[in-house]
């Protein structure tokens, strides 16, 4: 099973990943993580990103993933790869050829939990960019893709409603 946390950057999806996980482990799962790719890319990111890191983040996500798919029951993915062409899409535009290749690899994820800005996640980590409208801007591109692209999702309600989704 795979599972992401899909949404906008600094809306806890990591802390979520890791609660997440130490419940499914205390349950007796298998379970990997897959943390989130941008912080491994060796391209400028966030407001100096290119078209080329964003491709890599997208492709490198799969890979991992890919990487992960026989060594565990369940992998726990910080991010998809539709968080990737989200970025990609608000940045340079639509690319035909990222959205097939989206579009296709979307359907290996068994559920996608879309997390909402929340207040008090957005943080300067040295990492990600802290402005609040670009976290917002993103949002709204990522409600616009999962529609446009009929991408099924659940919203975050909390941990306990996950746990009872995957059981």
């Amino acid at each position: 099973m795979k599972i992401a946390l899909i949404g906008p950057h600094g809306t806890g999806k990591t802390t979520i990943a890791h609660e997440l996980i130490v419940k499914l482990k205390k349950d007796g799962k298998n379970v990997e993580y897959l943390g989130e790719i941008a912080r491994q890319c060796p391209f400028p990111i966030n407001k100096n990103i290119t078209k080329n890191a964003q491709e890599w983040i997208i492709f490198f996500q799969h890979i991992k993933e890919l990487e992960l798919k026989d060594k565990t029951d369940i992998i726990i993915c910080d991010r998809s790869i539709l968080d990737g062409y989200t970025y990609y899409y608000y940045l340079f535009g639509k690319n035909q050829l990222l959205e097939n290749f989206i579009k296709e690899k979307i359907k290996d994820y068994d559920l996608l939990i879309k997390v909402p800005i929340r207040e008090g996640y957005l943080k300067d980590d040295g990492v990600r960019d802290i402005s609040k409208r670009f976290q917002e801007d993103i949002e709204i591109k990522f409600q616009e893709l999962l529609k446009e692209l009929n991408i099924p999702y659940q919203d975050y309600e909390n941990l306990d409603r996950i746990i009872e989704i995957i059981k």
